[in-house]
C-alpha cells in the first residue's frame, strides 16, 4: 500500500470514529443534527478528493458530539439525587472528567463536583467550548492557524523562513539525579500543569515511567510512541488502550496505530485534549517524524502543540535522543519546551 493510499485510509478512519461517535450519540438521545452535517460533509469531501477537507469536518463532528455528550452529562447530574446514585469510583472519574481533584472522601467529592457545577450554571455555559464550527475550509485567525499551513511551512505572518522564538522566561534545565536518589513520582511531582517537557535521554525509558507516574494519580493519558503499546504495556505497564503506534507499516488488529503524518498526529492530540481539560501527552519518535518530515514543519507543529497545552492543565512529554540532531537543532527545540535531561 502506497503512503497516499495509508494517508486516504487514516482519513477513512477519523470519518469513521466520527460516525461511530453519532451513532451512539443518537441511541443516548443527544440532539447532533450539526454532528451528523459535519460527518456527511466530511464524505463528500474524500469522495471529492478533498482531503484537508474531510479531516476538518470529520474533526468538527467529533467536537461537537463530544461538547453534547458533556452537556448531557453535566445537566443529568445536576437533577436531584443524581450524583448520590454514582459510587465513589465513579465520582473519582467524574473528578478527572471536569478537571477536579479526585483525591477524598467521597462526601468531599460530591461537594467538589456539585461546586463545580454550581459554578458552570452561574457562568452561563456547561462545558469548555471546542473550536468554533467552521462552514468553510478555515482560516488564520490570530494564533489559531490550520495545521496544514504549519505543515506547509508558512508562519502567521505569511513569511517561508523559521524564526527564532525568544527564549521563555527562567528556562528550566534539569540533569538526571543519581540512580539510587530518582524516582519517577518525584520528578512527576515537580512537573507543572500547561507546559511541555523535552526529556532528553539516549533511549526512551524514563519518559515512560514518569508519564506512568502521572496517569497513575488520574490524569488521563494519551501515549504516541514509535514502540509497540503491547510491549509499552509489559515494560511499563502502560495502558494498551490509550497507547498509539507510531509506524508507517499497515497495523491491522486490535493495536491502534498512526502514520508519521503530522496533520494525523495533531488530530489524535486535539481530539483527546478536548475530551479533557487536564491530561498527560506522551510524543516518543520525534526522530523519526524527522526522517519523514523537514525540521522546520516538526517544530511548528511542536510550536501549536506547547501553544495548545498552554491553554489547559495538561502536560506534554516530548521524548529525544538529542545525538540524533545537530545543537542548534536541539537549541530550537529547548526554547520551545523545558528541557529535562536524563544522559548519564
Amino acid at each position: 500500500m502506497s503512503i497516499e493510499d495509508q494517508e486516504f485510509v487514516q482519513i477513512l478512519n477519523i470519518i469513521r470514529r466520527g460516525q461511530r461517535l453519532v451513532i451512539q450519540a443518537k441511541k443516548e438521545g443527544a440532539e447532533i443534527k450539526l454532528a451528523e452535517e459535519f460527518i456527511n460533509e466530511a464524505k463528500y469531501a474524500l469522495k471529492l478528493n478533498k482531503r484537508e477537507e474531510a479531516i476538518e469536518y470529520a474533526k468538527q463532528c467529533i467536537f461537537e458530539v463530544i461538547k453534547v455528550k458533556k452537556e448531557m452529562d453535566v445537566k443529568k447530574l445536576s437533577q436531584e439525587g443524581e450524583l448520590e446514585k454514582l459510587t465513589k469510583d465513579q465520582l473519582r472519574s467524574k473528578c478527572i472528567e471536569l478537571g477536579l481533584e479526585p483525591l477524598g472522601l467521597k462526601t468531599e467529592l460530591l461537594r467538589r463536583i456539585k461546586a463545580h457545577l454550581e459554578k458552570l450554571e452561574k457562568e452561563g455555559h456547561v462545558v469548555e467550548q471546542p473550536p468554533k464550527a467552521r462552514t468553510d475550509p478555515p482560516k488564520e485567525k490570530g494564533d489559531l492557524r490550520k495545521v496544514s499551513d504549519i505543515l506547509a511551512g508558512k508562519e502567521k505572518d505569511g513569511e517561508d523562513e523559521i524564526k527564532e522564538r525568544p527564549a521563555p522566561p527562567k528556562p528550566i534545565k534539569t540533569s538526571a539525579a543519581k540512580s539510587g536518589e530518582w524516582s519517577a513520582e518525584k520528578a512527576a511531582f515537580e512537573l507543572t500543569p500547561g507546559l511541555s517537557y523535552l526529556v532528553e535521554e539516549k533511549r526512551p525509558d524514563r519518559v515512560f515511567m514518569v508519564y506512568k507516574a502521572l496517569t497513575n494519580i488520574g490524569d488521563p493519558g494519551l501515549a504516541i510512541s514509535r514502540t509497540n503499546p503491547k510491549i509499552l504495556s509489559r515494560s511499563y505497564g502502560l495502558n494498551e488502550d490509550t497507547a498509539i503506534w507510531l509506524t508507517g507499516k499497515e497495523i491491522h488488529g486490535e493495536i491502534r496505530s498512526v502514520l508519521p503524518i503530522l496533520e494525523f498526529i495533531m488530530s489524535l492530540i486535539e481530539e483527546h485534549m478536548t475530551a479533557n481539560q487536564k491530561s498527560v501527552i506522551l510524543l516518543d519518535g520525534l526522530e523519526y517524524l524527522l526522517t519523514n518530515n523537514k525540521f522546520n514543519s516538526v517544530l511548528r507543529f511542536l510550536r501549536q502543540l506547547v501553544d495548545n497545552i498552554s491553554q489547559t492543565d495538561s502536560i506534554l512529554l516530548v521524548a529525544l535522543s538529542p545525538e540524533a540532531l545537530d545543537s542548534t537543532e536541539v537549541t530550537l527545540l529547548e526554547k520551545d519546551l523545558q528541557p529535562i535531561v536524563y544522559l548519564e
